[in-house]
């Protein structure tokens, strides 16, 4: 059983299950279902293909043998507009011949059936954690943050973005944001964060908490963190910065 932790890693992802036998495709998709965002399955390479064009796929688990249009011409098609998109074959062949098709279509994992479940899970995991590594070093210049719920804050430009959301802040809301963003490592305490806001004017009693609450209505009550009898801490998933 996957732990939550690597649930948390795949649930963002969309695979694609591309498998003719009714009774393989239902168990693929039952378990995979509980852990990525989306499992759009197909049953042959043609269905398979146009499912591709229609969705935006992350990981293709595919059979390499499948009526009207097989998994290695299928993939080939694919790699006409995506060379690098992660694909695991399955099969029950391991013929030179076939072998010999599959070489040239940079695939990840070429895995022998029947098939175990975990293993497809395994490789999975591999796959995302390799895809955040090429986005994390792909915006290793930017001044990036993800928060823990998958919030991204653009510090230079002030905006917060989930799943294609504009999430929108007033001027004070970013200002706090930004603070404990700039200060990812320290617990705040409320006198902290009341003077740097407010840069030692007198304010409410109230008003660090109440500001607080309209963030996290905002972004979320998980990417603010309360310790106790301490202060706050921002609670990051990946840094770009």
């Amino acid at each position: 059983m996957l732990s939550e932790e690597t649930y948390c890693n795949l649930k963002n992802y969309t695979v694609l299950i591309a498998e003719d036998d009714q009774v393989a495709l239902n168990s693929l998709f039952n378990t995979l279902k509980r852990y990525f965002k989306n499992v759009i399955t197909a049953t042959d390479g043609y269905e398979a293909y146009r499912k591709s064009l229609e969705n935006s796929i992350d990981l293709i688990v595919s059979d390499m043998r499948m009526p009207y249009q097989d998994g290695a011409d299928f993939i080939k098609k694919i790699r006409e507009s995506h060379p690098d998109l992660p694909v695991i074959f399955m099969s029950a062949y391991q013929d030179s011949q076939t072998l010999l098709k599959v070489i040239p279509l940079n695939i990840t994992e070429y895995l022998i059936k029947p098939i175990q479940i975990s293993k497809i899970l395994e490789l999975s995991l591999k796959v995302v954690q390799q895809k955040r590594q090429i986005v994390t070093a792909q915006n290793s210049k930017k001044n990036l943050v993800e928060l823990i719920n998958g919030v991204i804050v653009d510090i230079d430009n002030k905006t917060l973005k989930k799943e294609n959301t504009i999430i929108l802040l007033t001027k004070k809301e970013f200002e706090l944001l930004s603070f404990l963003i700039h200060n990812r490592q320290s617990i705040l305490s409320k006198l902290e964060i009341e003077y740097a806001l407010w840069n030692g004017e007198l304010v409410a009693e109230s008003s660090v908490k109440t500001l607080l609450k309209k963030l996290r209505d905002k972004i979320g009550n998980e990417s603010v963190i309360t310790v106790k009898n301490l202060g706050y801490k921002i609670n990051l998933h990946h840094q770009f910065l």
